[in-house]
């Protein structure tokens, strides 16, 4: 019986020990994502760049398929080097869920430039390296602007 409450007690610990490190986790990938969203408000793609894994797929509305390898991302962000994409960003309601090794971030993305406003759904999904954590895919869709 004692083992059983050792066992416990031992649990115990760990649980708060591992909602922290999602915590943190959770925090990290936030700045980087916001790290990434801040190079784009000056037209520096370095930072989302930075945080791309090599073997990346991503989907925009900028391209008519799926863009495959950090090579191929480099020369789409290479058009947009030193235009301001938006004037401010929110992230509004930030998700991150994860899976081992895996972390899954959705929320929607509020850009203005100007008087003009644009919203999107973004889905970023990052994988745990050697090096930190690296975005390994990216999925941008505007939402659309004829519903409530």
């Amino acid at each position: 019986m004692n083992r059983v409450w050792a066992a416990i007690a031992a649990l115990s610990c760990v649980a708060p020990a591992l909602a922290e490190t999602e915590a943190e986790t959770t925090a990290q990938i936030l700045a980087l994502e916001r790290r990434a969203m801040d190079g784009w408000q000056t037209g520096n793609p370095d930072p989302a760049l930075a945080s791309s894994d090599s073997d990346i797929t991503w989907f925009h509305v900028v391209t008519e398929k799926r863009i495959d390898g950090l090579t191929a991302l480099k020369d789409v962000y290479e058009r947009y080097r030193g235009m301001a994409l938006f004037d401010s960003y929110e992230m509004v309601a930030p998700r991150v869920q994860f899976a081992g090794d895996v972390a899954i971030l959705s929320y929607q993305f509020l850009y203005r430039r100007g008087e003009a406003a644009s919203r999107w759904n973004v889905t970023e999904v990052y994988r745990r390296t050697k090096e930190g954590w690296r975005v390994i895919h990216s999925h941008f869709s505007q939402t659309r602007t004829d519903r409530p």
